[in-house]
């Protein structure tokens, strides 16, 4: 896995465990995990100070440090998220060409500007923005975004990681504008993704229709989920 969305993984796990812990929390446990935090993160920032691109396992990384400025203040903390988002020019995939903007089959180039894993960075600059309002910081994220919702197509997410990598840039995005469109459009995303790769029995999904069951099956001719993705 990569050091990027290792570092994330820890980050949010840190975070968001004591919201579910209903019993036995204190001030105390409260602050040994900021403390986890601070030594976590801040030695990932003093050792990875080299420019990242806004690809899908870095965006991953700010999610996570984001939310680690929310729950501690820590101007250090944005700040970097910041650098890198500015260093992006607060991109995803920089290709203004709508004629060849696309999203499938996985793809790196710039032209792949409507695929998810380039889509995540936008929501930390959404983050970014309604910390200090600046259009730059959300310009090309409503470029692309309102794009995307205005073309008849449903079939976005069409592998799992889609739904953390899309979804919450769209629910961002209709808490920033008020716009229905984002929230209808999420739907139409979910019922489409749900028909393709989502198993009834387990309440789990595929990766993508290629290890779909009998069709594709594990080693030991059992269905195949995708640990990440579920998660």
């Amino acid at each position: 896995m990569n050091n990027f969305v290792k570092t994330a993984t820890l980050l949010l796990i840190v975070l968001y465990f004591p919201s579910f812990a209903s019993t036995g929390y204190s001030p105390d446990k409260a602050e040994k995990v900021k403390e986890i935090i601070y030594k976590v993160n801040r030695y990932w920032q003093e050792n990875n100070t080299k420019r990242t691109n806004p690809f899908w396992h870095n965006a991953t990384y700010h999610t996570g440090n984001m939310e680690a400025y929310f729950l501690t203040g820590d101007e250090n903390f944005r700040k970097y998220s910041e650098n890198w988002a500015e260093q992006n020019e607060w991109k995803g995939a920089k290709s203004d060409n709508k004629e060849e903007w696309k999203y499938s089959p996985y793809g790196y180039t710039q032209d792949f500007v409507l695929f998810g894993d380039y889509q995540a960075c936008f929501q930390t600059y959404i983050d970014l923005y309604n910390l200090a309002p600046d259009s730059v910081k959300i310009a090309r994220t409503l470029e692309v975004m309102e794009y995307q919702i205005e073309t008849p197509n449903n079939d976005y997410i069409w592998w799992s990681d889609g739904f953390y990598m899309v979804l919450p840039v769209l629910t961002k995005l209709y808490k920033l504008t008020n716009d229905q469109r984002y929230l209808d459009k999420l739907y139409d995303y979910v019922v489409y993704a749900d028909s393709i790769m989502y198993d009834q029995e387990t309440g789990l999904y595929y990766r993508d229709t290629k290890y779909v069951y009998p069709q594709h099956k594990s080693v030991n001719g059992k269905k195949d989920f995708w640990a990440r993705g579920d998660g």
